[in-house]
């Protein structure tokens, strides 16, 4: 181990900890210090009727967050554009006005929802039970709009109904309450930040002890193969890229279409079934597609870096996780390729660049981490038994309809849905649209759960392989 070059690499790493942990807290600052509540509403069944002067709707409804900004109201307006005001008025349990809207009736959007922002934020309780009064001026029968209902309720008087001039329904008001609430998580990011780089240091520190002491450990292995085996990992990626492509007449150009024509096949197949659902579907597809190629590419191929290269096994002697990094590495350059084509479909749809864009950088990181685990453990499996390359054909067709690359995610039954968000590649592609569709940074628990994915994945498949990489030349 070349100690000079080691250094020069833990240096490396622990700059690019620091700008990680800085660009995610200044570009994430808004999402890990406040999170957005938004009060349920019921579907839509049916109207009240028109709001007319001398009318009132009332109903009882809980502040779903500490401070509230706007309330959302789903009304019709017949088709029409009608003239005159609506009030929202929100009262506390004492009775006093805790805030007040008045809008014109001619920003009222027909069957839909409407948003309507409180001219200064509204700080309350989370939970706290509010009165909500819709009240409107200047409005009379054939000039005026609806607002929708639903929930049928049991009984009159039941909580949450709304009331008409007083009397009680038994339905709901189709309104939301929407607003935010602030983190503690903002509060401890710097003590969590600083806490994890001193244990990783103290680690670090300690693995160069053991190995003056001629113990190897994770930490020294990488060390070596930074400092003795770059150039041949270089050798390997190299080769490994233009074998994919050889005597192809696009050659590198497939990586760049054929994202393109994956996507727009499955456009005109899906985009009547979902597009009406999703916001932005090519998007949305493609980015699901990309991601999802990459981390199906890296680990059929991956498996069988080992078995494929026996002759060079045999023969000579390096680190033998290095067949399979330099087979994940490659594909990462397919990878990088395939991003292209998704930024062109984001200029071409006009979907804005936002600073949040630049957490990409994050996300990849950790699905490289991810899948460098996987691949490791694959190719292990391999080395003993040939039948996991077709099992694991069977295994990622069914992986890529358990992950939402095509279908939204509503579609999936509510009391499924905790289950379903456990599948790793539904957090990575989830968190890469977040930062590219919405323009915002992920909450801090889509950066944890990206972490402790792929931390654990990486050191279960890093554990598997070094235990097991002894007995290859036995198999291959």
């Amino acid at each position: 181990m070349d100690l000079k070059k080691s250094k020069r690499l833990i240096l490396l790493l622990a700059v690019i900890y620091w700008v990680f942990a800085i660009g995610i807290y200044t570009l994430g600052y808004n999402q890990f210090r406040y999170s957005k509540g938004m009060s349920d509403a019921p579907g839509t069944t049916y109207v009240v009727g028109e709001i007319v002067d001398g009318m009132e709707l009332s109903q009882t409804v809980k502040a779903p967050s500490n401070v509230l900004n706007a309330v959302e109201i789903f009304a019709g307006t017949f088709d029409r554009t009608n003239t005159g005001s609506l009030t929202l008025t929100l009262e506390n349990s004492a009775g006093q006005i805790a805030g007040q809207k008045t809008v014109s009736l001619s920003e009222i959007k027909n069957n839909q929802y409407t948003c309507f922002a409180f001219d200064e934020e509204i700080a309350l309780s989370k939970g706290e039970t509010l009165v909500l009064r819709l009240t409107t001026e200047g409005c009379s029968a054939g000039n005026a709009i609806t607002i929708y209902a639903g929930g049928v309720l049991q009984g009159e008087n039941a909580p949450g109904a709304y009331a008409l001039n007083g009397e009680s329904t038994t339905g709901t008001l189709c309104v939301r309450l929407s607003g935010y609430s602030e983190r503690a998580f903002y509060q401890i990011y710097w003590i969590a930040v600083v806490g994890a780089f001193l244990i990783l240091a103290a680690y670090v520190v300690w693995c160069f002890r053991q190995a003056r002491r001629g113990k190897s450990n994770m930490v020294v292995s990488l060390c070596t193969v930074y400092s003795r085996y770059t150039f041949l990992i270089k050798q390997l990626v190299s080769r490994d890229f233009k074998t994919k492509y050889k005597r192809s007449a696009l050659g590198m150009a497939w990586s760049f279409v054929n994202p393109l024509l994956t996507m727009t096949v499955q456009y005109v197949v899906f985009s009547t079934l979902f597009k009406s659902d999703i916001p932005n579907y090519p998007v949305y597809l493609l980015t699901g597609i990309v991601f999802f190629s990459f981390f199906n590419e890296a680990l059929t191929l991956g498996m069988t870096s080992i078995t494929g290269n026996a002759a060079l096994i045999k023969k000579v002697y390096m680190p033998k996780y290095i067949y399979p990094v330099s087979r994940v590495l490659s594909s990462l350059i397919n990878f990088a390729f395939a991003l292209m084509p998704l930024f062109l479909v984001v200029i071409f749809t006009g979907t804005p660049f936002q600073p949040a864009m630049l957490l990409l950088i994050f996300d990849i990181v950790c699905l490289l981490a991810f899948v460098t685990g996987m691949t490791l453990l694959l190719t292990t499996a391999m080395t003993f038994f040939q039948d996991t390359q077709f099992l694991w054909s069977v295994v990622s067709m069914m992986w890529q309809y358990v992950t939402p690359v095509f279908y939204p995610e509503s579609i999936i039954p509510a009391k499924f849905l905790p289950i379903y968000r456990l599948n790793p590649m539904y957090q990575f592609i989830t968190f890469a649209r977040t930062c590219i569709i919405d323009g915002v940074s992920p909450g801090p628990s889509a950066y944890l759960r990206c972490i402790l994915t792929a931390g654990i994945v990486l050191l279960l498949g890093v554990g598997v392989f070094r235990k097991q990489q002894n007995k290859f030349v036995l198999y291959v």
